[in-house]
């Protein structure tokens, strides 16, 4: 009998923005649906001959997030997120590749920042230091991403940084029953 052949992968992508200052914040976004803080980001819109690229959806989503132009740079991070719940809320039909680029906001548009009132709670510069540990301001995945971010952008880690993330067991299991 011949093994049956395996199915194609069926891999979504999206992209966030890492925005700092020269003060070292970084712009983050309060997610209507999770409640948690999150760079500027969703996914990649489909479209003739393959939709957008990452970097598009980065300049995209920035811009739809914050009312500003954004202006993505080099690329940061790239993660890999699997079928199934990731964040707070979501649950990925498809596995997805994250890419997280280096973002401009012009310095003349800071104070004319603001982001969809149905999607998003608020806007706000952190410390990047301090969001990812703080108590209930953003998730596990979007901590690590956040931190990864942090470093590669300061030269600590080298470009691009690349995470997993992997299901966990008991909750892949429950996929398939």
């Amino acid at each position: 009998m011949t093994p049956a052949k395996p199915a194609p992968a069926m891999v979504g992508s999206a992209a966030a923005a890492f925005i700092q200052r020269a003060d070292g914040r970084v712009l983050l976004v309060h997610h209507a649906g999770t409640g948690h803080w999150v760079m500027p980001g969703g996914k990649t819109d489909d479209g003739p001959f393959g939709g957008e690229t990452p970097r598009e959806c980065c300049e995209r989503e920035g811009r739809e997030e914050t009312g500003v132009t954004v202006t993505a740079g080099r690329l940061l991070v790239v993660q890999w997120l699997p079928i199934g719940r990731n964040g707070a809320h979501a649950h990925n039909p498809f596995a997805c590749h994250l890419f997280v680029f280096a973002a401009t906001i012009h310095p003349d548009a800071l104070d004319q920042i603001q982001v969809p009132e149905d999607e998003l709670l608020g806007w706000e510069w952190w410390d990047p230091a301090v969001a990812p540990v703080a108590p209930g301001v953003m998730d596990a995945t979007n901590s690590r991403l956040l931190a990864a971010a942090v470093q590669v952008s300061s030269g600590a880690a080298p470009a691009p940084a690349y995470l997993e993330e992997r299901p966990r067991l008991n909750h892949a299991l429950n996929e398939g029953s």
